[in-house]
């Protein structure tokens, strides 16, 4: 099955930054991040709780595993499909690689998905673009498209 997954944001690590994904047929997911897990998920890391050092140059890759871990909790929130194609944009520049083997790992050990492809491409105009947008933009959660996560269904795939 194939999805697309698109940030709306300045900055992963930013309040109300929005990651949304489509399977490209009408459904669209997404969660938008609030200062609470972004505080804690920070805390966590200084403190050496997930096995990224904290470091100036580690912090891209912190982001790239917080954006791993959002995309498969967003996944396992529409019914964990069984085999996936993803096309991802390019959001986080410079950590494409980390991405793709975070996420295969994840998928395939964690929640048994077969991945079949991992592609990052522009996808400015598409659905998922589009509701991304729209996400990070309404300030009263007014879009039926959210799903609800919390500090621990994020750090499950952090760990």
């Amino acid at each position: 099955m194939k999805f697309e997954i698109d940030m709306s944001g300045c900055d992963l690590l930013k309040k109300n930054s929005v990651i949304g994904i489509s399977d490209c047929r009408g459904l669209i997911r997404g969660f938008q991040m609030n200062q609470e897990i972004i505080d804690s998920l920070l805390a966590n890391w200084k403190a050496g709780k997930y096995f990224c050092r904290c470091s100036k140059r580690g912090f891209g890759f912190f982001k790239a595993m917080i954006y791993s871990s959002v995309i498969c909790c967003l996944l396992e929130s529409i019914g964990k499909p069984k085999e996936v194609e993803l096309e991802i944009c390019r959001d986080l520049r410079f950590h494409e690689n980390n991405i793709r083997q975070r996420l295969n790992k994840l998928l395939r050990k964690k929640l048994g998905i077969k991945v079949n492809s991992i592609i990052f491409k522009n996808l400015k105009g598409s659905d998922v673009d589009n509701y991304a947008y729209l996400m990070f933009k309404d300030n009263y959660n007014l879009l039926p498209t959210y799903v609800n996560l919390h500090l621990q269904d994020i750090e499950k795939f952090l760990i």
